[in-house]
This record gives structure tokens, sequence and C-alpha cells, in this order.
């Protein structure tokens, strides 16, 4: 079933390469952009729901704080307390619903990159790229530049910052990953990421909207 899902990304992606010149990078541009356009309903909803448990952990953490005093010699009362008044606030770090979400897009997003991966778009040029089969350097330095500025600027909770631990995390897995992958699939990423900038402009203009009370 896998490999039937991934050769039917592939064949999409000759079938819109032909739309556009016979270009396979136009076609693994295309067809990747629009896989993350297609999730992008499912993954602003799981954003913002991240984004309001964050919150309401945020209001709570001074009663977090004042059981770990109280509980100080007893991390099992701590634990089982915290998770009782985390409950009552409606925080539920994960939910059957984010589950399926998280397993959806993985399994779109990572079939998109099986389908360019390896020697798909072997000798095919893009751009300045002269074979997308192989890695490019400046490609690689683009798209891990993307990703640090994205995942600095993801909106957060309000008055919250991006860990700096995880920015570095996020810009140094990019770039191994992508330096041992080919240009087609990095190519592929970098498509993805550039709707991410949609995703992030979105949830930094909710953050903006006043409210209704």
């Amino acid at each position: 079933m896998w490999d039937g899902f991934v050769d039917l990304v592939r064949a999409s992606i000759v079938a819109v390469a032909q739309l556009c010149g016979g270009s396979l990078g136009g076609g693994i541009v295309l067809v990747s952009a629009g896989v993350r356009l297609a999730l992008l309903p499912l993954t602003l909803r799981l954003a913002r729901r991240g984004r309001a448990q964050q919150e309401r952990l945020i209001a709570i953490r001074p009663e977090l704080e004042a059981l770990q005093r109280r509980h100080a010699d007893d991390p099992i009362a701590c634990l089982r307390e915290s998770r009782a008044l985390q409950e009552k606030h409606g925080i539920r770090p994960l939910t059957p619903g984010t589950l399926v979400g998280g397993a959806v897009q993985a399994l779109l997003t990572g079939g998109v990159l099986s389908a360019v991966r390896g020697g798909f778009a072997s000798k095919a040029r893009f751009l300045w790229i002269a074979d997308l089969a192989r890695r490019d350097i400046a490609l690689v330095l683009g798209a891990t530049a993307l990703t640090a500025w994205l995942t600095a600027r993801a909106p957060t909770a309000a008055g919250q910052a991006t860990p700096t631990t995880f920015v570095i995390v996020a810009i140094l897995g990019t770039a191994i990953f992508l330096w041992t992958t080919s240009s087609a699939a990095a190519l592929s990423f970098g498509a993805g990421s550039l709707v991410s900038v949609l995703q992030n402009w979105l949830l930094a203009r909710d953050a903006k909207r006043p409210t209704v009370t």
C-alpha cells in the first residue's frame, strides 16, 4: 500500500511536470506545495490547539509551582495533582484527534519525500541545479535558513519566545537531513516550508484579533 502511494505521488509529479514544460523540478515544487496546502486546515487546527494549551498552561503556572513546593518530597503526589489540575483546565497534551492529525500529516509529507528521494529526477535540471538527484549546497543553505527563520518566528503564546535550544535543534536536524539527501528532496522540503510561511502569518493574524468578551 505504501509503495503504491509513493508511486502515485511520483506519477502526479511527472504529470504536473508535463504542464510545466517537462520540468521535473517544477512538478516537485507544485505537488509538494499542493500537498502542504491541502494539509493546511489540519496543521492550522493542530497549531491553534497547541497554542491554546500553552496559554492555559501559562495561566496555571503559579498553581503548578505551588504544588511543586508543597510536594517537594513526594514527586508522585505532585505529578498526580498536577495532572488533575491540568485536566480541570482542559489541558490534555495528547488527544485522539492530535494523534490522528499528526499521523495523517506524517504519512502525506513522508510519502512525498519518499517519492522524490534516491535516483528520482536523475540528470534533471532546475534553475541553477544541474542534477536534482545530487546534493546542492546553495539549496541546502537556503532551505536551512528558511527553517531557522520559520522556527524562530513561529507564533507562540502571548509573551513567550521560542526556546533557543528548540531553534538550534531544528536548524541542525534540517541541515543534516538536507545534506544527506538529493536536491529533489530538498526542493520538496523547501516548497512545503514556503506554505509554512503562510501558516505562520495566519497564526500571527489570529493573535492580533481582539478578544470578544
